[in-house]
């Protein structure tokens, strides 16, 4: 199977982990700054894609079963948003 990237835009205001998973298997991961972008690779169609704290590790936003190539992960009102 091919391998497709997936583009994340952190516009968040903290360092972020990116974990792109297949069940509970881990596929990719990436860190990013605010306002920089990172490319991810993954193998599946649909993934499970996760994101935490860069310093504490916690969740801060996920969204599952994803087919999406591109997402953007910004804070509204004290709230993080996946677009």
């Amino acid at each position: 199977m091919e391998e497709t990237e997936i583009t994340f835009h952190n516009k968040a205001k903290l360092r972020v982990q990116a974990q792109i998973f297949s069940g509970r298997t881990l596929l990719s991961t990436c860190v990013a700054g605010p306002d920089e972008v990172r490319v991810l690779t993954v193998k599946e169609m649909r993934y499970d894609i996760y994101f935490k704290n860069g310093v504490t590790g916690w969740e801060i936003a996920h969204k599952l079963n994803s087919e999406a190539k591109t997402f953007t992960l910004s804070q509204q009102k004290g709230r993080y948003i996946i677009t």
